[in-house]
């Protein structure tokens, strides 16, 4: 039986993104892409999203890539990026158990509390 397609609530909690991407990657059939690939994934993404900064910026434009696009379209691809990032974050958050809400909270916790050089 196939998995259901999975749904966010509008206005959606931490936990309900992490349950989404969880049940994206059960839709898929994704659960069983380990730990360490899913580093590796992400890592690529991280490469896509500087490259689609690095447009945005217009540095090191390649003339013989195709036509630039417009900004509105370069700025919207980051974002398509980032959420590749989110996703395998939120993926390695969900191997790992991790409530990445209260994980956010205490860290950011500690950081109101650290200076900085």
């Amino acid at each position: 039986m196939a998995e259901p397609r999975p749904t966010l609530p509008q206005r959606p909690t931490m936990a309900d993104f992490q349950r989404y991407v969880h049940g994206l990657e059960a839709f898929h059939g994704w659960l069983d892409v380990d730990l360490v690939h899913n580093c590796f994934l992400m890592g690529e993404e991280v490469g896509e999203l500087f490259k689609a900064i690095r447009k945005v910026q217009r540095l090191f434009d390649e003339p013989d890539k195709g036509p630039p696009g417009q900004a509105a379209d370069r700025v919207a691809h980051v974002g398509e990026e980032i959420v590749d990032v989110l996703n395998y974050l939120l993926a390695i958050a969900n191997r790992l158990d991790i409530d990445l809400e209260a994980a956010f909270r205490a860290k950011n916790q500690r950081n109101l509390e650290r200076t900085w050089d």
